[in-house]
């Protein structure tokens, strides 16, 4: 029996977390994305609606992450954020006593 984590992952019952399109392996129940491919690009490559400059707001860099399945290239996330920081959307579904 696995859970349905969202339209592309699903967690198994050894908590195992697997791509819904392939099967591959993508992390655990604790770092969903653990094994994830990631892609880091300049923010406006998100589109015609990121114009604005970060330099404007912060001496931080910010980069655009994209993590994809690593089987099947499906796109799992997506985020605007400064580059030397871990990812802020955090997802987890391991149960907490």
């Amino acid at each position: 029996m696995s859970i349905r984590i969202d339209d592309n992952l699903e967690q198994a019952a050894d908590g195992s977390v697997s791509c819904r399109h392939c099967q591959a392996a993508v992390g655990v129940a604790a770092e969903p994305l653990r094994d994830a491919r990631v892609r880091l690009s300049a923010p406006r490559d998100a589109g015609p609606s990121v114009r604005s400059n970060a330099r404007h707001f912060t001496d931080r860099e910010v980069v655009l992450r994209q993590s994809f399945c690593p089987g099947c290239l499906t796109m799992l996330q997506t985020e605007i954020v400064p580059g030397d920081e871990p990812s802020h959307r955090t997802r987890t579904v391991a149960v907490r006593a």
